[in-house]
């Protein structure tokens, strides 16, 4: 996807500078007015010739980009003929390196390729002039930035690379930043800004390219206000790839910087430095890459990468961080016990905070565990906030706060902070559904059917909300609907909990032998690999075999399945008179929530 202005090249992406249309470029301490043909630096006039300021000009016209000596030829000396055309050049380029303050063998601006011509290396952007003129920048996103390598097993260095971008940006106290899951939507989308910046609600976009050669790394980025279609900055950057970290902390400091400066114009500062093994942060990205598939194989790879990263690095917090997330989803899913899977969360969570106590990551696998695990509810509220806290456009931080407080009864403050998750992830299929479950145990359930709806329409084929939205359709009499929702589920994704949620509701309407089936096949199921024991319960609860189902539901408690908060859900009505259910609530300390 590429901007009005920019062009592909030879495989890489050429940006071209409409800010000279804005008449004012800055680079450094330096500025240039190319309609008066003046030089400045910090507000005072540098006298430089004609032939040397025209120079700067084409040089700054394609920053990151060769500028041959032939093409200086024509532009400085159209129709001349001379003998001495060498010398005539690097006088006028020693003229700029002099005005520049630079040098030939250590250049900050100009660097010489030789017997070919001259690159302008330093990052450029709209001047004063703009900046006093441009509009008002209070929300902005991160596109996922483009891989030119040309091998797809190099996409984890461009995800990386946004996901940086991302977290430096975010750190502007106040600008709404587009979280990454709604950001990444747009990986090769193919619309225009205008379009996404609508979508999205944001004033502007950072846009870029990424391309891997043998142990060199390029990485190109632009800052566009995408509403109106303007052209900010750009900057190009090349760098071996054992610098990639350094090339990282470079970038994400420049265009935060540069959005700074727009939403906060006195603002000075950058983003701090982080110093990490390359192989280990290499390593990390890919763990990050697989475990946002999602798949039991891919969560799997996520762990060995972090593991490999951690044991290149023993103080990276951010990827034991990571590799505790990876393990809270295979508990979550109920892929692998929870009681195996949520301790070594646990582990790893604490032990990022022990390295670095600022990793949002941490608290929030920490608050995760304090919640479907420990039903520590003191705890995690403290992790919860201080998440938040960490990360203001954090999305999954505000979401855990908010699924903890619908879960303790709160449901005002619930719905109120998950609106500030929908906020930062506008076309999320994931956070919409959550939105639903969090509207369905306020018992509101228009709202849910309606958040589940507008989930559907990002992902028609997204399990999760068809779940939600048959517990609410139930809810409201549509049983026929609810089961049509669930049926579409178990044809989606055969996991155990939608087959289980389907055998309860067949049971329910009056379908006991598809409800029996259902109920044997994940018994046998059982005996070949993992099922939560909460499951099997569910189909005995829609059966009316209150004995059989809370022996399994002592089971879940022992095995610490954290799926047993659902029992204060309005699905469960039914059992609140029971004392067993009073029982089991009361152990989860959740009888003051309901």
């Amino acid at each position: 996807m590429l901007a009005n202005g920019a062009q592909k090249n030879g495989g890489m992406m050429t940006v071209s500078m409409r800010a000279f249309e804005l008449r004012q470029i800055r680079f450094g301490m330096f500025e240039v007015d190319t309609r008066s043909g003046e030089l400045f630096r910090q507000g005072a006039k540098i006298r430089l010739q004609n032939r040397p300021f025209q120079a700067l000009v084409m040089l700054l016209e394609r920053p990151g980009e060769l500028v041959t000596r032939e093409e200086l030829r024509k532009r400085l000396w159209p129709g001349e003929t001379f003998g001495d055309f060498e010398r005539s050049l690097n006088k006028a380029i020693n003229g700029l390196r002099a005005a520049l303050r630079d040098h030939a063998k250590k250049p900050r601006f100009i660097e010489t390729l030789a017997q070919r011509g001259y690159r302008f290396i330093a990052s450029v952007e709209a001047g004063d002039g703009h900046s006093r003129n441009a509009p008002k920048v209070s929300s902005l996103a991160v596109l996922p930035l483009e891989n030119l390598s040309g091998d797809r097993s190099q996409e984890y260095l461009a995800d990386g690379m946004t996901e940086e971008l991302i977290v430096a940006v975010s750190r502007i106290a106040s600008l709404r930043v587009i979280s990454r899951t709604s950001a990444m939507t747009y990986k090769r989308a193919g619309k225009s800004l205008p379009t996404i910046a609508e979508e999205l609600g944001v004033d502007v976009v950072v846009e870029g390219s990424v391309a891997r050669s043998d142990q060199r790394v390029r990485i190109t980025a632009q800052l566009v206000h995408a509403r109106e279609d303007t052209h900010l900055w750009s900057g190009r950057y090349e760098r071996d790839l054992g610098d990639i970290l350094q090339l990282q902390t470079e970038i994400a400091s420049t265009i935060a910087n540069q959005i700074q400066r727009l939403v906060t114009p006195d603002h000075t500062g950058s983003v701090p430095a982080v110093q990490v093994h390359p192989q280990a942060y290499e390593a990390y990205l890919k763990g990050n890459f697989f475990r946002d598939k999602m798949t039991l194989a891919d969560l799997e790879k996520s762990i060995g990468f972090f593991t490999e990263a951690i044991h290149l690095d023993p103080t990276y917090a951010r990827a034991y961080a990571d590799l505790s997330q990876s393990y809270f989803f295979l508990g979550l899913f109920g892929i692998h016990p929870p009681i195996e899977m949520f301790p070594k969360a646990r582990v790893n969570a604490r032990k990022a905070l022990e390295f670095d106590e600022t990793v949002p990551a941490a608290h929030n696998a920490l608050a995760a565990v304090y919640i479907l695990y420990d039903w520590d509810w003191a705890a995690a509220e403290a992790e919860c906030r201080r998440a938040v806290e960490l990360g203001s456009c954090d999305s999954v931080a505000h979401a855990h706060y908010a699924d903890y407080m619908s879960i303790r009864g709160r449901h005002s403050e619930a719905i109120a902070e998950f609106n500030r998750v929908i906020k930062l992830e506008p076309i999320s299929r994931v956070f919409r559904g959550q939105f639903g479950l969090i509207f369905y145990r306020a018992r509101r359930y228009a709202e849910s059917i309606e958040q589940c709806r507008k989930a559907l329409e990002i992902d028609s084929n997204y399990a999760n909300a068809l779940w939600f939205q048959a517990l609410s359709l139930e809810q409201t009499g549509e049983f026929p609907a609810a089961v049509a929702a669930l049926e579409s589920a178990v044809s989606l994704s055969n996991a155990p909990h939608f087959r289980a949620l389907l055998g309860r509701l067949y049971a329910l309407t009056a379908e006991r032998g598809k409800a029996l089936d259902i109920l044997n096949d994940l018994t046998a199921l059982s005996e070949q690999r993992y099922v939560s024991p909460f499951d099997l319960a569910l189909v005995y609860v829609g059966l009316g075999d209150l004995s059989s189902a809370f022996r399994l539901l002592e089971e879940a408690y022992q095995q610490r399945v954290f799926r047993l908060i659902e029992l204060t859900m309005p699905m469960f009505d039914n059992l609140r008179s029971d004392v067993r259910w009073q029982d089991l609530i009361g152990r989860l300390g959740l009888l003051d929530a309901c």
